[in-house]
This record gives C-alpha cells, structure tokens and sequence, in this order.
C-alpha cells in the first residue's frame, strides 16, 4: 500500500489562538483513503515536537510522496524547514499545494524543496500522482500538477471544479479532534468546533484572493445535506456550538433559511456562528433575522475595511459606510453578537481616509457594550489579488521566488505606496486597538485616551510611549 504524509505548517509558532481546523488536508485525505492509500497527517499548530513526529513517520512509513500546504507569508518560511527535513530523512516527492502554490505554482515548483507543485483543488490531482508514484509511472499530464524538467516548467491548469457533496466521506479519525474543539466563553460555548459547507464567493473584492482560485463561483451542498453533517458530528463530538468556516456562508439566503429553519425544527440544541456581507444584511428582514437568532445564530463576523466611501469604492467592497452603521444597529437589534473587522493601507488611501476609518470604529462601539473589533489588518499585495495593477502602478514588484513571499509583513519595499508617517499611524492604530479592551484598566484606560485624541487629530498622533511599552513587554519574564 502507497503511503502519504501530508503537513500543514504553522502561521506562527507564538500563537495563543485555538487551532483553525485542517478543512484541505482532510479533503485531500477522503480521496486517498477511498483509493486504499495509507495517509498520516502533521498539522504543526497541533503537534508539540512537529519535527521528531515527521521523522519518526518518514522512518516508519517510507513515503512515496509528502503533501505540504501553505497561504502566502510567514506559513512558506515554516514549510519550508519541514520541505527540508524531508530531503534529508526520505526519499519521497515533495508536493507543494494550498493557496500560494495554487496562485503561482510554477514559481513553487522552480524551488529545490518542490519536487511538484498543485495549482487548484488537490483532492484528484495529488492522488493521481501518489499512484502514478507508486506504479514507477510518469505523472505529466495529470491536470493541476507542475514540475520542473530541464530548467522548464511544465503543467496545465484545472478545468472545472469539484463538486463538495461527490467527494468521499472525511476521514475525521486521522486527527485528535478533542485538539480542535475550544472553549467559547463569548458564546456561550463549551464545545466549539468548525464546520465546511461551500467553497469559494462570487464578489470581486480587490484585497482578496479567492476569485484567482475559485473564479468567482460559489459552490455549496445542499442546505439537507449540510445540516445532516451538522447533526452527525454534534452527535459524535457532543458539539454545542458550530462555526461555519468558509469564504461566504450567507450567499444565498433561501439555503441559509432552510438550515436555520431545520435547526429549530429538529432541536439540535446549538449556537452557531458565520461570517456576513454588510450589504447582504442590510436588506435583511427583521423576521428572517428574527429567524436566525432563534436557530442559535450567536455570532456574525462582517469585513467592514475601510470608513470612506471612495475607499470601499475602489476596492470593490460592494458596501457603503451609511450600510455598516445601519447593520450594526440592526444585528444589535436583533440579539446577535457583531464582530468588525477593517483594513487599511490601501493603494491611494488617505491618512484622512485611514482616519475615517478609526473614527467609524468608534462609532460602532457606541451601538452596542457587545460589539467587537476584531482586527485592524493591513493590506497585503497578494498574488491574484485584484489591487496588484494598482500597486504596480504605485511601483510595488511581486517577489521572484517562492522565499522572497516569507516577508509579506510590515517592510515598506512591499507597500511603496505608504509614506512611513502612514505606516507608524496603521501601526499604532492596531497597537492600541489590540490594548483597548485590556483586563488591566491601567492599560486600557491609556489605550482609550490615546485613542481619543488620535481621533480628533487630522493626522494622527505619535505614540512616544510605544517604544518604552514594547521594551518591558520584550523583557518581561516568561
């Protein structure tokens, strides 16, 4: 029998967040497992010593081929050393997948640590090359797979996209899935876990990656289906609270009514939580809002971005500012849980226009004591995001080589547009958001003036203590 070990590497070693469920590696692992193919997997974020159990596995199980996944940044650098280790413990091909490989996978696959690269969804492709692997067959031409050969690159893109409710049933048994069910104190929930009911979103965001992977199509199962799959593993995991983890649950509304509905009808008993389009929920009515909550609808989470109208504009958010006020007061309203999430460093923003933003902030946290903001992120120049013209024009340049992409953070040579007056006003906006909210009320309280007067500036104000409070954080006791 082949086997196969497949690896998601860690985001970032620091974290204190519970662990995102490992949704592609389990996919990808129902199509193998259908096909009698031996699969372990390695998700760093949940394994203690990832390096001594990748090398016990590479030992025991003699892989023909690993399966490494990774988004765009920090995740590479990561996999990278796991891409290394098996070079030097093992024989087996080592397959790059996941977002960033899917957008540029022949730059992946020019990498030494990249025997193959899969541009698309994996689930066929990878299997098709463990068993052209395994046989001593030649994999070229299996749709989706690259590979260098001769200093060429040689592969052809996927046609079409895979229907969620044909592929096998997930192999939930290859995890510890005790590891990925937390504890939601701000829901209410002791059982928390993650579920999956569609891929992919038909908007055209420009910040955002999905329509160069999934082409602008939404594909869901049907609402029965979904929520049978919802019945079964809170059944088998005594859930009481679920997630729906994907890039646009509320696309269609009729879908979502009939989940909602069938969760009452059936009792099932849990809360559960989703992510929302501002302009979806506007035209919600109070009824079906009404509907929603009394389904355990306890949390939705909206991508607000920006608090200017010309910003939301060109970006293609599809929103308006006066909507996000509208709909904070409405979910308030209606019993529901907010969380807010913004965005700045856009191509031709403003500080004013960053500004405008901060002051929308505020204004939401005035609805309601329950509202949350989440994050203050900043706009990365992704592969296959729709604002790359933009930031060519504005003399940004994509990365060479699969490494080069590790450092999508702060370093102003990939933002040319940010003056560095802009770069320190977005930074110091996310430090005291992050501390607003702080269990000391010494920090929060400086938080909230500082805050306070940042927003009555016209250009921002600099924080002269940051500098002494990220010195005592750095060498405070571990």
């Amino acid at each position: 029998m082949a086997s196969v070990i497949l690896f998601r590497p860690t985001y970032d070693p620091d974290s204190r967040s519970a662990p995102v469920f490992p949704w592609a590696l389990l996919y990808l692992s129902a199509v193998l497992v259908e096909r009698g193919i031996d699969v372990d997997i390695v998700d760093e974020p949940c394994t203690p010593d990832c390096h001594a159990e990748a090398k016990r596995l590479l030992a025991a199980k003699k892989p023909v081929a690993v399966g490494i996944t990774s988004m765009t940044g920090a995740q590479i650098h990561y996999g990278l050393a796991l891409a290394r280790l098996v070079r030097e413990h093992s024989d087996a091909a080592i397959v790059w997948g996941g977002i960033h490989a899917s957008l540029l996978p022949e730059q992946t696959a020019r990498h030494p640590l990249a025997d193959y690269a899969i541009a698309g969804e994996g689930e066929h492709a990878f299997a098709d090359l463990v068993e052209c692997l395994a046989a001593g067959r030649d994999p070229d031409g299996i749709p989706g797979l690259y590979a260098e050969r001769n200093g060429d690159v040689r592969g052809v893109r996927q046609d079409g996209y895979l229907d969620l409710a044909a592929l096998p049933e997930i192999p939930y048994d290859l995890l510890d899935i005790e590891r990925y069910i937390s504890r939601r104190p701000d829901l209410g929930a002791e059982r928390y876990f993650e579920i999956c009911t569609s891929r992919g979103c038909p908007h055209h965001c420009g910040f955002c990656y999905i329509e160069s992977v999934h082409g602008s199509r939404w594909r869901p199962i049907e609402a029965d289906l979904a929520v049978e799959r919802i019945k079964a593993l809170v059944q088998r995991y005594s859930l009481d609270c679920v997630s729906f983890r994907e890039d646009n649950f509320f696309v269609n509304r009729r879908r979502v009514e009939t989940i909602a509905q069938r969760l009452i009808d059936e009792k099932v008993g849990i809360r559960w939580a989703a992510s929302c389009r501002i302009n979806y929920f506007a035209q919600y009515t109070p009824e079906f809002v009404s509907l929603l909550r009394r389904s355990g609808c306890a949390l939705l989470t909206f991508g607000v971005e920006s608090g200017s109208d010309r910003v939301l504009e060109f970006i293609r958010k599809g929103t308006t500012v006066e909507q996000v006020r509208d709909v904070a007061r409405r979910v308030h309203d209606g019993g529901i849980r907010g969380t807010y999430h913004f965005m700045g460093g856009f191509p031709s923003e403003t500080e004013a226009e960053f500004l405008d933003t901060c002051r929308l902030i505020e204004q939401l946290t005035q609805v309601s004591p329950d509202i949350v903001v989440r994050e203050m992120s900043i706009f990365a120049p992704y592969p296959g995001v729709g604002l790359i013209p933009e930031c060519v024009a504005r003399g940004y340049r994509e990365p060479a080589d699969l490494e080069s992409w590790i450092a999508m953070e702060w370093a102003n040579p990939q933002r040319p547009w940010l003056t560095k007056r802009q770069t320190r006003l977005i930074s110091d906006a996310q430090f005291l958001i992050a501390r607003l909210g702080h269990s000391n009320p010494i920090i929060a309280g400086w938080a909230g003036w500082r805050w306070r007067r940042m927003l009555r500036s016209e250009r921002g104000c600099t924080l002269h203590e940051r500098s002494l409070i990220d010195l005592a954080r750095r060498l405070r006791p571990r």
